[in-house]
């Protein structure tokens, strides 16, 4: 009796680890010293590594905000370098002038975080490290009120 006891509770543990795995495969921040992200280090690089998987990802920047940034909008262009160098570019908006969506209420009263989710699904079709550059060209001045910028990458929970 006592050994299926011991196979039930194997199994059992197996189901819920495998089924409480952390969603989150990468996440890293660049921050900003004096919440200024400054033009002349326009382009920030993360180096992501990813195994090949037949599932998608969620692709998620969030900017750290120590208030309202100097603009209402920031363009940026968000590029994606395969392993085998291959390339995706995609052009991105923030756009600081909605108060709602996709703004979350930060540490403090006078923090925010503000979400972007670049891909809902993406698939990557290679194992290895893929470089990610996010390059804002919204003028040619600095972005002041932006404390960080971080990227996750999030493996898309099946329904």
């Amino acid at each position: 009796m006592s050994k299926n006891k011991l196979t039930l509770f194997l199994i059992l543990s197996f189901f819920i680890f495998t089924s409480c795995t952390k969603t989150v495969v990468y996440k890293d921040e660049t921050t900003f010293a004096n919440a200024n992200w400054t033009f002349e280090n326009k382009a920030v690089t993360f180096n992501v590594p990813l195994t090949r998987s037949e599932k998608p990802y969620a692709i998620i920047l969030e900017l750290d905000l120590t208030g309202t940034p100097n603009v209402d909008l920031m363009n940026a262009t968000f590029s994606i370098f395969t392993p085998q160098g291959g390339k995706t570019i995609k052009p991105i908006v923030f756009n600081f002038l909605s108060p709602q969506e996709p703004y979350i209420k930060g540490a403090s009263a006078n923090e925010k975080i503000y979400r972007l989710t670049v891909y809902p699904k993406k698939y990557f079709s290679e194992t290895g490290t893929y470089t990610i550059i996010v390059d804002q060209f919204s003028h040619k001045a600095d972005n002041y009120g932006i404390r960080a910028l971080r990227l996750r990458v999030e493996k898309v929970k099946e329904k």
